[in-house]
């Protein structure tokens, strides 16, 4: 049980180093990772679509 004490006041500890984003930093990154995410999503639907197609023709025979 001590040590279970011990390493919640370590953690307490390094948490007091920890340098953590200010408001604006921390809503610009959010909305570039929705960004990125969506970009991404709309790639891979994009290359789904694309390989969908060619399967599809390819066993339908034309």
């Amino acid at each position: 049980m001590k040590s279970l004490f011990t390493y919640l006041r370590n953690v307490r500890g390094e948490l007091a180093h920890v340098v953590w984003p200010d408001r604006k930093q921390a809503m610009v990154h959010t909305v570039l990772i929705i960004l990125v995410s969506a970009l991404v999503a709309i790639y891979l639907s994009g290359l789904d679509y694309v390989f969908t197609s060619a399967v599809n023709r390819v066993i339908t025979g034309y």
